[in-house]
């Protein structure tokens, strides 16, 4: 058994301040998360990867554990797990004091925004703290990153962004944001009534990769004028994405099927099959970045995309299936698709690397 620290107990998950406050974020709605600009992950390896990264630790602002995780567990890999989280939390711990000693001396240092509380808190604690019905042992409540400024930040000569339209299922968009890791996508940009980002649900099924890939939230744009046209979110994001080297001809709306989406007024050019995308055209210019959409399912892509594709601004693009396959789920098609363009990228490399 590994000695337990002498860290502050939480012992009453009624009137302890911190209980509160996890359960406030829990509770938020997208507008409210915002605003508190906090979020929580649970779980022994989510919390690993978080606290394992530089960047990603310094967001954490407190982090309850269970005693039990003190424990000998067995099991090889829960072993393993159990005492790289009982190394990081010493880190973040003793980090967060050096970061307090620093303040004090230097009262112009910006570091006290960093501070990292840890406690140990009993089952009933961490079961007031969780967001799931058996507690895996660790929570912590972390500030969400800055947004991801697409201008200033762009520097990939050939960028790719993944944009979500109305994505509302935490577990899809938490599998997409694994495979824009995976993929090595550059940012995920989500539009206007999509499932929020930091729902603690998503940093679960993402498994880090909310803190690895960076992340815009576009907002619908301020009503205008009654003598004006209104430009909705997606016509803004498109001339955001001219500017970091994205033509429209390179953004693709993916579509279920063949024939287009759902909603179209007017029958469409048929889409092209993923696979005949050439991902990799124009890689090195300043032009050389691609754009993926991908709508909701089973609603489509909202009206301000499927006006892009009607106005033939940008085209669509579908995953072939079966004869008698409905449809592929979202997380499932974004990702056939974005590896596709990565293995065309490998292909062009090592083509490269032989000439």
């Amino acid at each position: 058994m590994s000695e337990i620290p002498n860290w502050e107990r939480i012992t009453n998950h009624q009137t302890s301040k911190t209980v509160k406050l996890f359960k406030s974020v829990h509770r938020a709605n997208k507008s409210k998360r915002s605003e508190l600009g906090l979020t929580v992950a649970e779980g022994v390896r989510l919390v690993n990867d978080i606290l394992s990264n530089e960047v990603s630790r310094r967001l954490v602002r407190n982090i309850v554990v269970a005693e039990s995780l003190f424990s000998d567990v067995s099991g090889a890999e829960t072993e393993e797990n159990r005492k790289k989280l009982q190394y990081w939390l010493r880190i973040a711990h003793e980090e967060s004091i050096q970061r307090k000693i620093e303040s004090h001396f230097n009262e112009s240092n910006e570091t006290n925004t960093s501070f990292c509380t840890v406690n140990i808190g009993t089952e009933q604690v961490l079961k007031a703290c969780s967001g799931t019905v058996t507690t895996q042992g660790v929570v912590a409540l972390m500030k969400t990153p800055k947004p991801y400024n697409l201008i200033s930040c762009s520097t990939d000569t050939a960028p790719f962004y993944l944009i979500l339209d109305g994505l509302s299922d935490p577990g899809n968009v938490g599998t997409l944001l694994r495979s824009c890791a995976a993929s090595n996508a550059t940012a995920l940009i989500v539009l206007p009534d999509s499932c929020d980002v930091w729902n603690p649900k998503v940093l679960r099924s993402a498994m880090g990769a909310s803190f690895r890939v960076p992340v815009l939230e576009m907002s619908e744009p301020r009503k205008v004028a009654s003598n004006q046209a209104q430009v909705g979110a997606f016509k803004q994001l498109l001339h955001l994405l001219q500017q970091c080297g994205v033509n429209t001809d390179r953004v693709f709306a993916a579509t279920m099927e063949a024939a287009g989406d759902k909603g179209m007024s007017k029958p469409l050019k048929q889409s092209i099959p993923h696979y005949n995308v050439d991902w990799v055209s124009g890689i090195g210019s300043e032009k050389g970045g691609a754009a993926l959409v991908l709508g909701r399912e089973g609603e489509g892509l909202r009206s301000d995309v499927r006006d892009a594709i009607q106005e033939g601004i940008i085209s669509t693009i579908h995953v072939p299936m079966a004869p008698g396959t409905e449809s592929l789920n979202a997380a499932v098609c974004g990702s056939v698709i974005m590896f596709e363009r990565m293995r065309q990228l490998i292909l062009s490399e090592e083509n490269m690397g032989h000439n």
